[in-house]
């Protein structure tokens, strides 16, 4: 008789209710077996059966760390032939069997073997390929920001709940051991009350703050347009506007400098300080606005409920590479500088990064080497990676640090941010009925709008 372990419940109690759930949803498309069943996690040692959706730019970053790690690569899909040619040539010495798609939906109406798939296209077609792959029983991997809107973070969290799958969002940071560091000496409290937290960032890197140009040109040969466009608005296809990697800075399809970012600077205490939802969001500052594309450089302060202590923690970001005012914290900008990157100011402490100087020393110290620090115990798992993590979970391991019960909480905080860079003036959230209190147009951005012909759920 089979031992009961995490492998074998997931295999009966967690799998058998997603199999319910799968028959009562369907799957993404009509064409799809509704009824196909959760893989069972693979024992240690087992190679991973993975799809990857999305091939070029992280896609192919995060291809090329899965087969790194020995896993077996079934399948590709990319709406670029060139890129998922490119990649199929990275790995066909050990998988030259993969199988290459230029349409997700078809990737998952063809392929019935599979336990993971790797979501890694433009930010507004995460969700929809993601949610269809979960919908297929397969465990998700998916590159951050999780998803483009509001809307889509709840439903991703309702689907990947029911389907019993492991997700893990690609904000790497989480599978470095200095990261799980820092959580667990923001989780001792140690730092006493927090204050303020500032994050800083040099993005956007790519074309953004501009109109959109007039006129259309020829779709390359290796390009299916319609594919690349999704569930968004038609537009037309200009060269070098939005594909490859153009797109981030466009409202329709990607989250801006925010969206890139945020997912990775603020994990860290979001975790650590327990941020709970947000209360208020603004965008205090702004170089000048545009109708399609985010701006230039912003300040959005965001106010959270903690659960780590009584009064709310209030989170400055910055980007367009601005910073904070020295007098913001004037002990870190002496020593440093500047305030680039990310500064706490708490009660007992200022850290900046993995330096930490106490209220009654100006000097700042490794928190590697800082006496006080050296006293927290280690409580959170090291790992070998973050695309490692993910794995092991699958055969059986610990659940990956930015499992969907962390990364969709924190991706919707992010969109929120992202939609007062839009819209003026304090918002005030309402997270349990999923709307600003007081701004109808703000509330208008909460959902995507979706072509015909394509769907999310």
């Amino acid at each position: 008789m089979e031992t009961t372990t995490r492998r074998t419940f997931l295999k009966s109690g967690t799998i058998a209710a997603g199999a319910s759930f799968l028959a009562a949803q369907g799957c993404h498309s009509s064409t799809m077996v509704s009824t196909r069943k959760v893989p069972s996690l693979r024992k240690q040692g087992d190679k991973l059966r993975m799809g990857f959706i999305g091939s070029g730019g992280r896609g192919r970053a995060n291809l090329m760390e899965f087969y790194n790690l020995g896993e077996e690569i079934v399948a590709l899909c990319d709406i670029d032939g060139g890129r998922l040619d490119d990649s199929y040539t990275r790995v066909k010495e050990r998988c030259a069997d993969a199988r290459r798609y230029r349409d997700y939906r078809e990737l998952l109406d063809k392929e019935r073997d599979l336990d993971a798939v790797v979501v890694s296209t433009p930010d507004h077609m995460h969700a929809a390929a993601a949610i269809a792959a979960m919908k297929c029983g397969y465990h998700v991997y998916v590159e951050k920001p999780l998803v483009r809107t509001v809307w889509e973070c709840r439903e991703f969290q309702r689907i990947a709940n029911a389907c019993g799958v492991i997700t893990q969002m690609g904000n790497n940071g989480n599978g470095t051991n200095g990261q799980r560091r820092r959580i667990e000496i923001f989780n001792s409290g140690i730092l006493g009350r927090v204050h303020e937290v500032h994050v800083t960032t040099n993005r956007p890197i790519w074309p953004q703050a501009l109109d959109r140009p007039q006129g259309s040109d020829p779709i390359p040969d290796t390009l299916s347009w319609d594919l690349w466009l999704g569930v968004a608005p038609h537009r037309d296809y200009l060269k070098d506007v939005y594909h490859p990697f153009k797109w981030r800075g466009w409202f329709d399809f990607g989250t801006g400098a925010m969206g890139d970012i945020a997912c990775h600077a603020m994990s860290d205490f979001f975790r650590g300080f327990q941020l709970g939802e947000i209360l208020s969001v603004e965008c205090v500052k702004s170089t000048p606005k545009f109708k399609e594309t985010f701006p230039a450089a912003t300040t959005v302060k965001m106010v959270f409920r903690s659960g780590a202590q009584a009064e709310p923690i209030t989170v400055f970001w910055y980007d367009g590479d601005t910073k904070p005012d020295a007098s913001v914290c004037p002990k870190a900008a002496a020593a440093f500088g500047n305030l680039g990157g990310q500064t706490i100011i708490a009660e007992n402490a200022v850290m900046r990064g993995d330096a930490i100087a106490w209220t009654d020393d100006e000097k700042f110290h490794g928190v590697v080497k800082d006496d006080q620090c050296l006293k927290v115990a280690q409580s959170i798992p090291r790992v070998q990676g973050h695309h490692w993590e993910f794995a092991e979970a699958i055969r059986g391991g610990d659940k990956p640090l930015s499992h969907h019960e962390h990364s969709v909480p924190l991706t919707e905080a992010v969109l929120l941010g992202c939609i007062s860079q839009r819209i003026p003036g304090e918002l005030r959230w309402n997270a349990e009925k999923m709307k600003f209190e007081n701004n109808a147009q703000a509330n208008k951005l909460l959902k995507p709008v979706v072509r015909n012909g394509w769907q999310i759920v």
